[in-house]
């Protein structure tokens, strides 16, 4: 009754299936849309004057009364185009075009419809489309031409994929364009940076008009047989050159005799080309593996890195090779690639049969950016998926294309430190010897995957943020195809692409047609891959449970029911390797009869797994699930096929300690794990005892209200004076709840803290008293932090701290107002009071207006290297007594001023000089009032208030020194007291805290 069931079942889903098939493929229609255009450039000011007619047939069964037009060059013409919006959210790139010269327009415009001029209108949210309306509608099966001139001014090539860097061009998404009518409508969209297109497919016959001496590489099949013949012998001349002067990136100046040269281009959706004068052009030809047809291929490159690009063609050739054996024939006659100018942006980026090509320093990773590119042709060119809105089917394809294309080609030679001209020595000690290319993306998807911030695959390139867009668009989509093809077998997948080529070459397919391909000609059960990886942010993540005779049970701890390799060995030998069907649960797993004594979940890594520490189990022995210890000095990595112990040597050094020498043990940082820790015991040369500091750390990622919740233990000993048996130290515990983001792309942390700390009296120390006795804390903070968002960042914390001594509140807010792109003005406000003390509560406990150094910091949270010292009475140790943290107060001049058991209100400000852009050095200026304070020892004018102004320079964002220039008379009084000298006056601030491992991950995943 089961197999009648199942058989009932798989009938009545292909009869489904086959129905929809046919119904899509009555309603399948495609626009055509075909162009004649001429277009001169002016290299003077760096414009382009063009004509355009457009023969558009309307195939679907629709009358249009409009159609909507894409006018991409007006994303450059102010900052309220999507394209400056975009840049402002992810790169702080805000007044981008206020600079005239990084401007881009097109203008110009006028519409005709046969003949007859038509009204057109921009869009009302987008500059960058138009609506152009028709005198009459266009029936189904008619034809209209459709004429305009139009004027493009080329902005300065850093911004996105069209500009200019001097007079080398790149002119991309550069005419008026139709948008797309298919069965779901119109398709206008603005132009985007991060996300790409979706235009109708058709002919190009396009006239260029440029000074002579330009080289000019293009889209489609060149015509002019007289600019042929010159590229012709370009190309031999450099075939036959020995070297090339890197040096020499000079521009010649332009010819005063100008040009026209032709292309014509069919079956595409786009038309782009590239203009320099420096150009060196390489040309070969490629025979394709099932017609027997020959491609022309082309690279065009200058001085500077011509020597890496002398094998190009070999990349581009292998690259039509290896797609057109996969998938189907390349389906034009020409294929090129072109070296960007040093500086400009858009590159590494695809067009119809020509890709642009940023700078690399290696050929291997020269090679895989022209491959990847090449591959476009096929995903992004023959095949015309909507990239807008569904990215992962062409990035996503490609890059799996990429892997496989790395794998095949370079089968024994494929190690990741390879391809990335890395020597192997270093890439031992980096813990990245043992990692194929593979990893490169595999690593990328973790750093996501692990912390529960990736984003599901089939979302629109508007709705990633950079890291997802990356990580999951590429990344993931890319290792989920390999796990398909693996289980599938590579000759079935290439069969079911190759048919699906076949139906769709020149075509708008949609996620669903590549879906019915696959499930049209495999009986495998698919929703793992298209329910699950395909659509979710479900994870895959199987674990080895025991071993008995001949079975294995195996628990899916994942989301997802994906088949899973199980491979057996046998004294290392590989004796059997089998796939079985995903399940939920745990499930007994029947094996072979092979002789095995090791069991592993996918050794090959041909599955998209999450966590692969649990992948292994032995038939017999203790710690049957555990793999081998190994030391590993230094490295980054984690290898799953050990379990790894990182070390390095570690010194320190402090005032009381002196010299201090140990080692430090860690868990590799990539990709980050639910168990973190590092430990650094140290024995000091000066007081002869043991000092160091270490944290553990469990992460939590529940994905619920919470992202991660993180328990962390830390821990710290260090001496305070030069005996051997005076020694401080601190245990703490802490529990951090990091809320959620309702929308990945909004740069923020929003955290709720609880730590209780176990820490040395202060106060005993302080004293003098022989054996110190100990204190607790606890902590409560409240988080809000948009600190990493580029515009206008801002924090605010608010904190409650307790200790049988003390119940004390404070609220710290930052806020940033930008400038031009990092330099800002800083604003920070803090205000603290006390809710609770006892009578004589001791200073060290205080509010303090002064920036907190050792003597405040009773915690021993923060890292000094004299925590004790005194400004003004060690006198031998001053410049130790001058590094401080701007915390409470933050006023950088030291006084005994404004240290109080009763309220805080402090203002800082600093700022940025923008015309000093490349000098480190701020502004600051500070403000502040409190409640009753400790005696000062000195007859001053108030005591409620104080300001100082000041300069501060930044060095590689670890130091901050500060010099203070003036302060209120009470201040500067009660600073003489201390320091009577300036150069005593200067302080620093030593960025120990950046480097918490803890807090690393959370920005890097931002």
């Amino acid at each position: 009754m089961i197999q009648s069931s199942c058989f009932i079942r798989s009938a009545l889903a292909a009869f489904i299936s086959l129905l929809t098939f046919s119904a899509t493929a009555q309603d399948y229609f495609q626009q055509e849309v075909n162009y004649e255009i001429r277009v001169q450039l002016n290299d003077r000011n760096h414009t382009l004057s063009g004509f355009e007619k457009i023969e558009y047939t309307n195939n679907s069964p629709d009358e249009l009364e409009f159609i909507y037009f894409h006018i991409w060059p007006n994303a450059y013409r102010n900052n309220q185009t999507t394209l400056a919006r975009e840049q402002f959210r992810d790169k702080g790139r805000h007044h981008l075009f206020k600079n005239q010269s990084q401007q881009g327009l097109i203008d110009s415009l006028n519409f005709k419809v046969n003949g007859r001029k038509v009204s057109w209108e921009y869009h009302p949210e987008h500059i960058d489309i138009c609506k152009v309306q028709l005198n009459q509608p266009l029936e189904s099966g008619e034809t209209i031409t459709i004429t305009t001139p139009f004027r493009v001014k080329i902005p300065l090539g850093v911004t996105s994929r069209l500009g200019h860097i001097g007079q080398s061009y790149k002119i991309t998404q550069w005419y008026p364009k139709p948008a797309v009518y298919d069965h779901r409508g119109w398709h206008p969209m603005p132009y985007r940076d991060m996300g790409e297109f979706y235009s109708e497919f058709g002919s190009f016959d396009v006239s260029i008009t440029l000074p002579e001496n330009y080289v000019v590489a293009a889209s489609g099949q060149l015509q002019t047989q007289s600019e042929l013949q010159w590229l012709n012998k370009r190309a031999v001349e450099s075939e036959g050159r020995f070297s090339f002067d890197r040096s020499d990136m000079s521009i010649p100046a332009s010819s005063g005799k100008n040009k026209t040269i032709s292309y014509t281009l069919e079956n595409a959706h786009d038309f782009a080309w590239f203009a320099d004068k420096r150009y060196h052009v390489m040309k070969d030809s490629v025979k394709l593996p099932n017609s027997g047809r020959h491609v022309t291929t082309w690279a065009y490159f200058t001085n500077d890195q011509a020597e890496l690009w002398r094998n190009a063609t070999n990349y581009i050739n292998d690259a039509i090779t290896y797609y057109s054996r996969w998938y189907g024939d390349y389906g034009y006659d020409n294929c090129s690639a072109i070296l960007g100018a040093a500086g400009s942006r858009g590159n590494g980026m695809e067009y119809p049969t020509i890709t642009a090509i940023g700078h690399t320093q290696q050929p291997k990773m020269l090679e895989q950016v022209i491959m990847h590119e090449v591959g476009h042709n096929w995903f992004y060119g023959m095949l015309g998926f909507n990239e807008r809105r569904y990215p992962y089917l062409d990035e996503g394809i490609n890059t799996f294309s990429e892997i496989r294309y790395i794998q095949d080609k370079y089968a024994g030679n494929n190690k990741l430190h390879q391809m990335l001209g890395i020597d192997e020595g270093l890439a031992g000690v980096l813990g990245a010897d043992h990692v194929n290319y593979r990893y490169l993306h595999a690593i990328s998807y973790l750093m996501l995957a692990r912390q529960n911030v990736d984003q599901q695959t089939n979302l629109t390139s508007s709705e990633f943020n950079l890291a997802n867009y990356a990580g999951i668009t590429y990344s993931k989509t890319g290792l989920a195809f390999l796990h398909l093809m693996n289980y599938l077998g590579e000759d079935q997948f290439n069969t079911i692409m190759q048919e699906f080529f076949r139906e769709w070459k020149f075509k708008h397919p949609y996620p669903s047609d590549l879906e019915k391909a696959f499930r049209t000609h495999t009986d495998k059960n698919l929703d793992w891959f298209f329910d699950g990886l395909m659509s979710t942010t479900g994870k895959i993540d199987y674990k080895m449970k025991k071993v008995k005779g001949t079975r294995l049970r195996v628990k899916n701890k994942g989301d997802i029911k994906a088949p899973l390799q199980i491979t057996g060995f046998s004294n290392g030998e590989k004796t059997f390797s089998r796939w079985y069907k995903g399940f939920k649960g745990k499930q007994w797993l029947e094996l072979p009869n092979a002789e095995a004594d090791r069991y592993i979940i996918d050794p090959d890594k041909k599955m998209l797994e999450l966590y692969r520490h649990n992948n292994t189990i032995r038939s017999k022995g203790i710690f049957r699930k555990a793999e081998p210890l190994k030391l590993q000095f230094f490295g980054l990595l984690n290898n799953p096929s050990f379990t790894q112990i990182h070390y390095l040597p570690s010194f320190g050094w402090n005032y009381y300690d002196n010299t201090m020498l140990g080692g430090l043990f860690y868990d590799a940082p990539f990709p980050p794990d639910r168990f973190d820790y590092y430990l650094a015991p140290m024995y000091s040369l000066g007081n002869k005892n043991l000092a160091g500091l270490g944290e553990v750390a469990w992460n939590m990622y529940p994905d619920k209200i919470f992202q991660q919740i993180q328990l962390r233990l830390t821990g710290r000993q260090f001496g305070y004076t030069e005996a051997s048996n005076d020694l401080y130290n601190r245990i703490g515990t802490e529990a951090v709840f990091t809320f959620k983001k309702p929308d990945p792309r909004r740069k923020v942390i929003n955290e709720i803290r609880y730590s209780a700390t176990r820490a040395t009296d202060i106060n005993d120390i302080l004293t003098g008293k022989d054996e110190p006795g100990h204190q607790y804390y606890h902590e409560l903070t409240l988080l809000h932090d948009k600190m990493n968002r580029s515009i206008n960042p801002y924090k605010l914390k608010a904190g409650m701290e307790l200790s049988k001594k003390f119940i004390k509140t404070s609220l710290e807010a930052h806020y940033k107002i930008s400038y031009y792109q990092t330099e800002g003005l800083n604003i920070r406000l803090f205000g603290g009071t006390f809710l609770h003390k006892e009578e004589n509560i001791p200073s060290s406990y205080a509010f303090h207006l002064s920036g907190g150094s050792g003597l405040y910091d009773y915690t021993f949270e923060n890292t000094f290297l004299g925590r004790f010292e005194d400004p003004g009475k060690d006198i031998n140790n001053q410049f130790l007594s001058q590094q401080f943290y701007p915390d409470n107060g933050g006023f950088a001049l030291y006084s005994p001023l404004g240290v109080t058991n009763d309220w805080l209100l402090s203002l800082n400000l600093s700022t940025s000089l923008p015309i000093l852009r490349d000098i480190p050095i701020q502004l600051y200026g500070n403000a502040g009032a409190f409640g009753e304070s400790i005696p000062v020892g000195a007859d001053i004018a108030n005591t409620d208030w104080a300001v100082e102004t000041g300069v501060k320079f930044s060095f590689l964002s670890f130091l901050d020194i500060y010099f203070p220039v003036i302060a209120s008379p009470n201040l500067e009084k009660t600073s003489n007291l201390v320091n009577e000298r300036y150069g005593e006056k200067i302080r620093f601030h030593l960025k120990f805290d950046l480097f918490k491992p803890s807090e690393m991950y959370k920005r890097i995943s931002l």
